[in-house]
């Protein structure tokens, strides 16, 4: 172990050649080069040579190759943990200097949850990265869960989720509201039904989102409220993504909960339709920006937080602007 070390410390550190770690680490972590490729915003064969790269210059294997699947060796786990880091040391080197200088420029990962990723930033970020051209953008998309834990962790600044967690190093603030509706296949004839009764929905094929996701937390909220649970409804299948949920009903495979804002453009072209769910409130949600307590903000971090405040009234649905909250449950 003590010579992988040596090899570490000659071969990568001394020649400053942090890409391949941080390649790796991408790798690492999201356990796929195609997936890591696509969030380096390179090519597959490229992340996989310096991969290659990086074994022939330790002399080690990293990842045993399992398929179409990748598992990393006890040597990938070692160097996993001690090049982590490393990269947060130069991460904090990075934004001290952008202290310092007061620069806003550099890379902007911005991570967030399926729908505010889909349907809120990308114009967002758009409109940032062209008010500031030496900034490099990315919006990282997963689940509410995995955002915020990546908020924890540090490996983003900040996030924008439809869920919050109980945790004391993380400020929770309101950035827009928006209510589930129950999106339906589109209606056929004059006798299509318009609303459904909660007996009448428990016999239908229930489409739901994965744990994790932020509307599946909501749904699953508003059941516990109203007496209710999961297993009293037929579901059809969980879905990892609203593109999915809303492929799936199109073709006629279920019924589902989704953010109104998701399929507005579907029901006003006709291809989906929403039932109205009778004596039952519409289930309203919250997305909101996280931050660490833990971490300053770099400055173009705090830049682009500033940027999201100012969109806050804009936004479709959104809830008045707060000011900074102690805690947010």
């Amino acid at each position: 172990m003590q010579a992988l070390i040596d090899l570490l410390s000659c071969s990568i550190l001394a020649a400053m050649d942090l890409r391949l770690v941080e390649i790796f680490c991408r790798v690492y972590k999201d356990r796929s080069f195609s997936q890591a490729a696509k969030q380096l915003r390179l090519t597959q064969p490229t992340v996989s040579a310096h991969i290659k790269e990086l074994e022939a210059a330790l002399d080690t294997v990293l990842f045993n190759r399992l398929g179409r699947e990748i598992e990393p060796t006890d040597a990938g786990h070692f160097l996993y943990e001690q090049a982590k880091s490393i990269l947060t040391l130069k991460q904090d080197l990075v934004e001290k200097m952008q202290q310092f200088l007061k620069r806003i420029e550099g890379d902007l990962i911005v991570g967030a949850s399926s729908v505010p990723g889909e349907y809120i930033l990308p114009g967002i970020v758009t409109e940032f990265q062209a008010k500031h051209p030496r900034v490099r953008a990315r919006l990282h998309i997963s689940d509410s869960a995995a955002t915020i834990e990546d908020v924890r962790r540090g490996d983003i600044q900040f996030g924008v989720v439809g869920a919050t967690v109980d945790d004391e190093d993380l400020v929770f603030e309101p950035f827009f509201s928006d209510v589930l509706v129950l999106a339906a296949p589109r209606r056929r004839g004059a006798t299509a039904r318009r609303e459904v009764s909660i007996s009448e929905l428990r016999s239908l094929p229930l489409l739901i989102r994965e744990p994790g996701s932020g509307t599946r937390m909501a749904f699953e909220r508003a059941l516990v409220e109203r007496n209710l649970q999961m297993d009293h409804f037929q579901v059809a299948a969980e879905l990892d993504s609203v593109a999915a949920i809303k492929q799936a009903i199109k073709e006629g495979h279920g019924v589902s909960f989704v953010s109104e804002l998701t399929v507005a453009s579907e029901v006003a072209a006709g291809t989906l339709t929403l039932l109205r769910l009778r004596a039952f409130p519409p289930i309203r949600r919250t997305y909101y920006t996280a931050v660490s307590r833990r971490r300053a903000l770099s400055p173009l971090g705090q830049a682009f937080l500033n940027y999201l405040d100012s969109h806050r009234q804009t936004v479709r649905g959104c809830m008045p602007s707060p000011r900074r909250l102690p805690r947010q449950r």
